[in-house]
């Protein structure tokens, strides 16, 4: 998730590798018995956001692009979708490196890769014809918050959350990032989720602070990890915020060999989550991994998890959201090559994910589902699946496209 020169070879790499390398776990034995009650099928698929497009939305960004080698270099994380009185509000990260620059009497970017960038568009055209807010993630005001902000190279996220009324923070944003410490050694990146949070509609961000880090902890000789950018479901009872990952266990090595889980889940109170978030001394909550069939037992950041599908057949980028038509959860597993599907009646036992779309040619990231309803983030019988075309001439030839998938 980077515009770096050397990111185009090294993500495909570690998102490749870790698709195709054996997986297992001990942590279970069995694959859930669950059976799917769709049986999902694409019905179309079209280019929403051309190179063309791409290119014409970077010459207007605002405050102007400043990496001169990528441009604009978008979605380089999958897109958050907000929808308005007025259409539709996309979020996702620039990729390309945001000096820090002075514009319209204000200070700018923050040296590193990576942003929250804003569009107004339709679900036909997320750029629309506006410019794109192409704002970073600034600091929080008490530097002991996150004490790892100025090791990131990376810093960018999609997946918003719009507090609903009568919440703490109604009507702000919530955003899942995701940040990327090198690893000098092995020429690639550590990462890890964190949030951040908005009370002007994504006109600017402000770092809440890291919620996941994988059970391996950080070496600058470890093989590459991406953690992916997903994010937060609200659980059964609309007491929690969930948010799917994949976890490398640790194994005693700089390797993540057979270790990494297929699908493990953390979750924090929603109340306290968004109150920590929209205080007067604005963080991150607490989360906690679910392991061994207990949720008291292991932290967020660096904790050990239960492997929830270990005998899964397709694993990779997990996207969940909730299907009201289905009452059930879905989760998209993208292959980089293919996507795949998975369901949950209580969002800790899946189905075995089945095939969903084959791709030919370049690899295709970052997929998000949206739904069609009032709520971007709830699906139906029918939904959309956007994703990052990924073409071997990088950035400049990249373009967003969309699935329409019927369950049937």
């Amino acid at each position: 998730m980077s515009g770096k020169p050397w990111f185009a070879v090294s993500f495909l790499v570690v998102c490749n590798l870790l698709t195709l390398w054996p997986l297992q776990s001990d942590a279970q034995s069995e694959a859930p018995t669950l059976t799917p009650l769709c049986r999902p099928k694409v019905i179309a698929s079209e280019t929403v956001a051309s190179a063309k497009q791409r290119y014409e939305a970077g010459e207007k960004a605002e405050p102007p692009l400043t990496d001169q080698n990528n441009g604009f270099a978008w979605p380089d994380t999958p897109i958050g979708v907000i929808k308005t009185d007025n259409g539709y509000e996309f979020f996702a990260s620039d990729g390309g490196l945001h000096s820090r620059q002075f514009w319209q009497g204000h200070w700018y970017g923050n040296n590193k890769y990576g942003s929250a960038t804003r569009s107004l568009g339709t679900l036909d055209n997320p750029l629309g014809s506006g410019p794109p807010i192409d704002v970073t993630i600034l600091p929080n005001p008490d530097p002991a918050v996150n004490p790892y902000y100025s090791s990131y190279d990376y810093m960018g996220g999609g997946p918003v959350y719009k507090v609903p009324d009568a919440m703490p923070g109604a009507g702000n944003l919530l955003m899942v990032y995701h940040a990327e410490i090198n690893t000098v050694t092995t020429h690639s990146f550590y990462s890890v989720l964190a949030l951040a949070a908005s009370t002007d509609n994504g006109m600017s961000w402000t770092d809440l602070g890291e919620i996941i880090r994988v059970n391996q902890a950080y070496r600058n000789d470890l093989d590459g990890y991406d953690i992916g950018d997903p994010p937060l479901v609200t659980s059964p009872d609309g007491k929690y915020f969930y948010i799917y990952f994949r976890d490398w266990l640790a194994n005693g090595t700089t390797h993540w060999g057979n270790t990494i889980t297929l699908v493990s889940v953390a979750r924090a109170p929603i109340i306290e989550v968004l109150t920590a978030a929209f205080s007067n001394e604005p963080h991150a909550a607490f989360f906690q991994k679910y392991y061994a069939g207990d949720w008291r037992l292991e932290p967020g950041i660096g904790g050990y998890s239960t492997d929830l599908n270990p005998s899964a057949p397709y694993s990779g980028e997990l996207q969940v959201a909730y299907n009201a038509d289905l009452q059930r959860y879905v989760m998209i597993i993208g292959e980089g090559v293919l996507f795949a599907y998975a369901e949950s009646p209580d969002g800790l036992r899946w189905t075995s994910p089945v095939l969903l779309h084959q791709f030919t040619g370049q690899p295709n990231t970052y997929v998000m589902p949206v739904g069609t309803g009032s709520d971007p983030r709830i699906l139906g019988k029918q939904f959309y699946l956007f994703y990052t075309y990924g073409g071997s001439g990088g950035w400049p030839s990249n373009y967003v496209g969309r699935l329409t998938v019927n369950c049937q």
